[in-house]
């Protein structure tokens, strides 16, 4: 996935850690990013900026890593020093709050110091162009972070010529942020007056904005973990981390609040619990979302935004996505479509497609996106396609309280469908990856269900699904009165070495078999020392 655009042998590619290039952004263990490595970086970055970007400023924005403020530092420094203007937060943001600050600062580049859900141990960056394009590995101008990793490697923005240093300036976003999630959600100061609302931050950064915009509608919010700690003492920040949420959905038991939100360590991610402390897949959440969403955008094509044609929405789901989740969503008079996973790759979906209408997405690793207007009052403004995970949270809390019932109905509709949410295995050696997956695909290829690879326009959904009893495009006349099971495998382009597997049936017997068949080949490469499962 990587490649090589520049042949590299492999002592060069350990000594520089060129594996930090991932798919979607930059990612690495902070202690293999040293200081020398880290400028040549920033430099490499700077330099893409000027010559590809063509861009004179930067936003620049961090998450609760212990890492980051020195990195964001360093960036601080370099990025000037090349010429660069640079327009910051020093403190620690979420990841959608500074995506909020890129959307005030449309023609600049960005880079947010942040690595997501990862352990504390790693670092990484998200970058983006101007106009709110998200950057990847072979995506965006001149190859996007490919290019990025060519200039790295041959340190040639290592003596940079300018004419002047840039400028610094702080710029800070975050009531401007509440204001305008709350205003877009239809929410008001009394909405959520009455509800009680458990919320686990995970150590990250999204607690401020989100305990503030929910107390600002009139909710009673509890919270845990709530101040940013880069050691995240609460465990891995990541909401569907079964050791770090156990003790909030224990709370939540116990105490039973009307309903819950955990979120990751940069705020993107957002899971949703009932009162019982049972997570409602992002999938079924968002078919409960479609009808307020599809009505805003409703407004938004009697603005002109979409020229002549006919008001017909679309969105994606992807290959995780439980298959009854998908025909709700497609009740909600919605084209629904299957996207690859990566974050980078569903908003460029979702800026391209704009004009034909494609409006939404979720992934069922508790990411959402929209394409969400620069103006709230002015469509004609044009619109980013892009995170906030505070509009999706303050969405949810609104329909939530409003119709409770719906929430019910759903979680008795996702226990009716027997799924083992996505677990990983971490592989030793790269290329045992693909071997594995060989192995599983036709393990289940030889119990008679379908495989497809590709998206409805034949692009690689770089991943495999693999279906019997199942169509492989999925409607609203879909029927899954039959018996089905639907198994989804993926290498994960985030995480070194690590393959991901989500089963969903139609029954629990033929769930749990299809989870045995795929740890029966796992078990042997663990017994083997060739892999080990996550803690």
């Amino acid at each position: 996935m990587q490649g090589n655009r520049i042949g590299v042998d492999e002592r060069i590619r350990k000594l520089l850690n060129l594996d930090m290039f991932k798919a979607y952004d930059i990612r690495t263990k902070s202690t293999a990013l040293t200081p020398v490595l880290a400028s040549r970086l920033m430099r490499a970055i700077g330099k893409y900026c000027i010559d590809i970007l063509k861009v004179r400023s930067v936003v620049l924005g961090r998450d609760a890593r212990l890492a980051a403020p020195a990195l964001l530092e360093l960036a601080v420094d370099i990025l000037p020093s090349m010429g660069l203007d640079v327009i910051l937060n020093p403190l620690q943001v979420s990841t959608c709050q500074f995506y909020f600050s890129c959307m005030r600062n449309r023609d600049a580049a960005a880079v947010m110091f942040t690595a997501s859900h990862n352990p504390g141990i790693y670092i990484g960056m998200k970058l983006m162009g101007p106009g709110m394009r998200t950057l990847a590995y072979d995506s965006g101008p001149a190859g996007g972070i490919a290019c990025i990793r060519d200039f790295y490697l041959d340190n040639s923005g290592s003596e940079y010529p300018v004419k002047g240093r840039g400028t610094v300036r702080i710029a800070r976003y975050l009531d401007e942020f509440i204001d305008y999630s709350i205003s877009l959600s239809g929410l008001e100061t009394h909405s959520l007056r009455g509800v009680s609302i458990l919320t686990d931050y995970l150590c990250g950064s999204a607690g401020t904005e989100v305990t503030e915009a929910l107390q600002a509608c009139g909710a009673t919010v509890r919270v845990r973990n709530l101040i940013p700690d880069g050691m995240f003492p609460a465990g891995d920040p990541n909401p569907i981390a079964l050791e770090s949420v156990r003790s909030t959905w224990d709370l939540m038991r116990r105490e039973k609040f009307d309903f819950g939100f955990c979120f990751d360590g940069d705020g993107d991610r957002m899971d949703v619990m009932d009162n019982n402390g049972e997570q409602l897949a992002p999938s079924f959440n968002l078919a409960l979302l479609i009808p307020m969403i599809t009505d805003y955008f409703r407004t938004v094509h009697a603005s002109g935004v979409f020229g002549s044609y006919p008001y017909q929405p679309h969105m994606y789901y992807d290959v995780k996505a439980n298959p009854l989740s998908v025909v709700l969503q497609a009740n909600c008079g919605i084209g629904v479509h299957i996207i690859r996973n990566g974050h980078s790759f569903i908003k460029e979906a979702l800026r391209t497609n704009m004009k034909q209408q494609y409006l939404v997405a979720s992934e069922e690793s508790a990411h959402y996106y929209m394409n969400f207007p620069y103006d709230l009052k002015d469509s004609s403004q044009g619109f980013a396609a892009t995170e906030n995970t505070l509009f999706f949270t303050l969405l949810t809390a609104r329909m939530w309280t409003s119709s409770p019932e719906l929430y019910t109905q759903a979680l008795q509709r996702q226990k009716a469908i027997y799924r083992e949410r996505e677990w990983p295995c971490h592989f030793y050696e790269e290329h045992l990856l693909e071997q594995v997956m060989q192995e599983v695909e036709q393990a289940f290829v030889s119990q008679g269900l379908a495989v497809f690879k590709t998206m409805e326009d034949g692009s690689s959904l770089d991943a495999t699904l693999m279906r019997g009893g199942l169509p492989e495009l999925i409607t609203k006349e879909t029927s899954l009165k039959g018996d089905w099971l639907q198994v989804a495998q993926r290498i994960s382009r985030s995480e070194e070495g690590m393959a991901r597997w989500e089963v969903s049936s139609s029954s629990p017997e033929r769930c749990d078999q299809a989870v045995a068949i795929i740890h029966s080949i796992t078990d042997r490469y663990v017994k083997e020392g060739k892999a080990s499962y996550p803690e």
